[in-house]
């Protein structure tokens, strides 16, 4: 299997003539030519080799030329290599007057278990802007294949969040060795997981006095989880609202860290290989 830095080497060659006939993006000039010299894009479909974290790599260039590239791709029925499909940045990124979109933009879409009562809608996560981003959710049957409640399509495997509210007390208690299953499994299989409560620890904690030992086992089972299973993070929230948010913020995270490793280092080795060529 070839690398990624072969497969931008062997995709992405043009020199600077060629790259002034190549403008196919409505940005200016100078950082146009900047991101068709450095990823040597011959044609739109070039762009598909290219990441979302690729073209933020690049000095220079921020989320506005990054999606106005994408909003033309989308036009082409193209998109960035790990990138939501054209159809969602053509509805997201169509402006309505003024210079600034409705929404704000998810890269990613996240898939929830079609087994989640009372799901997370993520229709109240904002941008540094203020603006509502748009999530893309898609509803699958993870539980058939034993994954938790939430995690990003593509790397299903990867990274999973399970969701936690007062089915908490009976997941410790009741049905804690399956559980304790789930968690083992979460560790062993994936890069990042997490445990979301909705319910503070806190509130556990004071819990003692309606549940008696049950509440308090909790506290103990968690803290010697923690050591069991590092892989697996148990996050106690203020609330609902505050577990959504945490949630999101999570996928969002781990998408973006993912996204810049595989990034990590094709800048500056496509632009050692140009200077190499010149």
């Amino acid at each position: 299997m070839r690398s990624v830095h072969g497969i931008y080497r062997g995709i992405l060659a043009v020199n600077v003539g060629r790259l002034l006939q190549g403008l196919y993006v409505n940005l200016t000039s100078k950082i146009s030519k900047r991101l068709h010299s450095l990823f040597r894009i011959t044609e739109p479909q070039s762009w598909s080799r290219v990441s979302s974290a690729d073209v933020l790599a690049v000095p220079g260039v921020g989320k506005k030329t990054l999606n106005e590239l994408r909003l033309y791709l989308a036009h082409r029925g193209l998109s960035l290599r790990g990138d939501n499909p054209p159809p969602y940045w053509i509805e997201t990124l169509s402006k309505q007057g003024g210079d600034a979109p409705e929404f704000g933009v998810c890269p990613f879409t996240v898939v929830r278990d079609s087994n989640e009562s009372n799901p997370f809608e993520f229709d109240q996560i904002t941008n540094g802007d203020g603006l509502l981003i748009r999530v893309p959710i898609v509803v699958r049957p993870l539980y058939l294949s034993g994954l938790a409640d939430y995690t990003i399509d593509g790397f299903e495997t990867e990274i999973q969040i399970e969701r936690k509210a007062d089915d908490l007390y009976s997941s410790m208690s009741e049905r804690r060795d399956i559980f304790e299953g789930e968690i083992e499994r979460l560790n062993d299989m994936c890069d990042f997981a997490a445990v979301i409560c909705e319910i503070p620890r806190s509130t556990v904690i004071l819990d003692n006095n309606r549940h008696g030992t049950r509440a308090k086992s909790i506290i103990n089972t968690v803290s010697s989880w923690r050591v069991r299973f590092p892989g697996v993070h148990f996050i106690f929230c203020d609330g609902r609202w505050d577990a959504e948010q945490e949630c999101w913020r999570l996928l969002s995270g781990w998408w973006w860290r993912r996204q810049r490793q595989r990034s990590h280092g094709v800048i500056a080795e496509l632009v050692s290989d140009v200077w190499g060529e010149v």
